[in-house]
């Protein structure tokens, strides 16, 4: 099967808006590998041309959240991960938030996606399926593993290590843990482990996309549970579970806004998808965009006043 990703660069628009515990009776992950770093000696390169990419077809299970927004921690102001196929792989890239001084951060022949910022904006997580025997020709069946960079492209290093795909990874807001799933189809688990890589473990079964909330008390993740993709809300040990939309179309991919007062998610049927905003009680849904017919990734603003996402509005 061909790989089909949408290539973000082109695509990102700016929209104005007003422990652990196991699922079920799954026991636990022993970790047992150590975060090693790896040897690169590669350095950021700022772009000074952006090349544009081809138009690439959407593959529902291709979705991966991209771009982000850094909060502007202490070690660097706002800027947006993402990642681009430019060169001919994917890779990590960081630029401002209007789009200047874009500088790659991975330089590989494999796949790397998914970038999430660290709470301190110092490091990014990101997936990457340099472990496949097939790597950079195993799509959609790879086998992705988490690994964590410096925003300097420094100290890049594996976090965890698996016997099955890692995807969607996303920090925890104080900064001592991640979240990740093993989603694939629409079917997947999430689990939590430390930033050493320590203490893996199933938090939520049949759940994936997972966002923190800004106080770290609580979790939304997308489900297809019950026969239909919806978001729910779960407490931070994974108690709690409640569906917070219901309806026929897809929802995925929640983000909290830096308040905690709003979920952001993209929704859709078929190949049409929008991204909306609700309350955290699942009431008072609003839809924010209509241009295009793929409007995804959405993610917030330090301050909650603007939204980043992808979009096809222009063409690819």
């Amino acid at each position: 099967m061909n790989k089909q990703k949408l290539n973000p660069i082109l695509m990102l628009i700016v929209v104005l808006v007003t422990g652990c515990r196991t699922g079920g009776s799954e026991s636990p992950v022993s970790p047992t590998f150590t975060p090693q770093p790896l040897t690169s000696t590669a350095t950021p390169q700022a772009i000074t041309e952006t090349p544009v990419p081809t138009e690439t077809p959407l593959s529902m299970h291709a979705l991966e959240p991209d771009p982000t927004l850094n909060a502007g921690g202490s070690a660097s102001p706002a800027k947006i991960a993402f990642y681009s196929e430019r060169d001919g792989n994917a890779e990590i890239f960081i630029m401002n938030p209007d789009g200047s001084d874009q500088r790659r951060l991975t330089f590989n022949q494999f796949e790397d996606s998914s970038p999430v910022w660290s709470p301190d904006g110092s490091q990014i997580a990101f997936i990457s399926d340099r472990d496949d025997p097939q790597a950079g020709e195993c799509f959609p069946n790879c086998l992705f593993q988490i690994y964590v960079i410096n925003t300097d492209g420094s100290d890049e290093y594996k976090l965890v290590e698996t016997e099955f795909t890692t995807h969607h990874p996303d920090w925890h807001p104080d900064d001592t843990k991640l979240s990740f799933d093993t989603e694939f189809n629409l079917q997947g688990d999430i689990y939590v482990v430390n930033t050493d890589g320590s203490d893996q473990c199933l938090l939520i079964e049949d759940g994936f996309w997972a966002d923190w909330s800004p106080d770290g008390t609580q979790i939304a993740f997308a489900s297809n549970r019950d026969g239909n993709v919806e978001i729910y809300l779960a407490d931070a040990d994974g108690s709690n579970q409640r569906r917070l939309t219901d309806n026929q179309r897809m929802d995925f991919f929640p983000a909290w806004s830096p308040d905690g007062e709003k979920i952001a998610f993209m929704a859709g049927e078929g190949p049409e998808r929008q991204i909306y905003i609700m309350n955290t009680d699942g009431r008072s849904e609003q839809q924010l965009t209509y241009q295009g017919r793929v409007n995804e990734d959405p993610d917030w603003s330090p301050e909650g006043s603007q939204i980043v996402i992808q979009s096809n509005r222009d063409g690819n």
